[in-house]
């Protein structure tokens, strides 16, 4: 695998976005955002606020967003958010996050002109499992209960935590040697992951298919990754 790129942290930010349900599918167009969070190399939250989708919410997916309607009455419109992300995101940025083209794209972010480049930490840390011969990708939660000792204070995700975990994964990842960095991917493979609450809730919430992952449990028929 590639080296993991070296970036100082006056660059490096990372965003996190999480969605509310509008449709009933496990597809992208059934998801809309509802918060975000804004964190610098140093860990600071530099922005964080709830959201007001537009169009109309077919479930909170609270257990998993840990929003209710009450919050996002209290948050600001889908447009102030962006605005207010754009006007902290310097143009020479470097992004990190857990599969974070789906942020980016949830913000309507452009490379090169919102932002100068991306890093995935879901890629970094993608192992190559020699039991069954393919390559592994982990979640958020078990990359930070495994190589940082954290798991997040509340059970539903928190945008602040899960960018400011992004950020110390990065840091730990391209401060290890290329034996370490291998060595991190084979211990996330051996120690098995904590339930996740899609999972906890069999890929079902309200009546929402949360199963992309998972064709097998997929009650909606749209495709599976």
């Amino acid at each position: 695998m590639e080296e993991v790129p070296d970036y100082p942290l006056e660059r490096i930010f990372s965003i996190d976005v999480e969605c509310v349900a509008v449709g009933r599918t496990h597809e992208l167009t059934s998801r809309a955002p509802c918060s975000v969070a804004l964190v610098d190399g140093r860990g600071e939250v530099l922005y964080s606020t709830a959201m007001r989708p537009d169009v109309p919410i077919v479930s909170y997916l609270t257990p998993i967003t840990g929003m209710t309607a009450r919050d996002l009455e209290a948050g600001v419109s889908f447009g102030t958010a962006v605005t207010e992300v754009r006007r902290r995101l310097p143009k020479d940025a470097v992004l990190v996050g857990q599969k974070l083209d789906s942020d980016i794209a949830w913000l309507q972010l452009i490379p090169g002109e919102d932002f100068a480049v991306s890093i995935d930490i879901a890629e970094i840390f993608r192992g190559f499992n020699q039991r069954y011969g393919n390559f592994v990708f982990h979640s958020l939660q078990h990359e930070a209960q495994v190589l940082l000792g954290k798991s997040p204070p509340q059970d539903a995700h928190d945008p602040a935590w899960d960018a400011q975990a992004s950020v110390e994964l990065y840091i730990k990842a391209k401060g290890a040697s290329p034996g370490d960095l291998d060595e991190m991917r084979q211990l996330l493979i051996r120690i098995r992951p904590t339930p996740s609450i899609a999972k906890r809730y069999n890929y079902v919430l309200d009546g929402v298919c949360m199963a992309k992952f998972m064709p097998k449990l997929c009650v909606c028929g749209a495709p599976c990754a």
